[in-house]
């Protein structure tokens, strides 16, 4: 089973975080960069994202590769295999 989720890392040397989506597939973690940054405001203390436009675009990003998902059988691919699928898709 896959999973993916929106999540911040670290803090560059600017003050701003970069977003990820986190892929989770077979115990294993990788990461897609989104190209979004944030500031403390716009992050929770739980970590979440609080920003409506980050969070949308996001959001378009995982339905896109959950559609990705739900048209070919992943059960054999490795997480970096799967992203560089993703990310080389037609869909993307």
């Amino acid at each position: 089973m896959i999973t993916f989720k929106t999540v911040v890392r670290r803090k560059r040397a600017d003050g701003f975080y970069p977003v990820y989506i986190r892929v989770v597939h077979r115990t294993k973690m990788g990461y897609i960069s989104t190209g979004k940054i944030v500031t403390d405001k716009q992050i929770l203390k739980s970590g979440d994202i609080k920003d409506p436009v980050v969070n949308e675009y996001c959001s378009r990003q995982i339905l896109r590769f959950s559609e990705i998902m739900n048209k070919k059988d992943f059960t054999n691919f490795s997480v970096s295999d799967l992203i560089d699928y993703f990310l080389t898709s037609s869909l993307f």
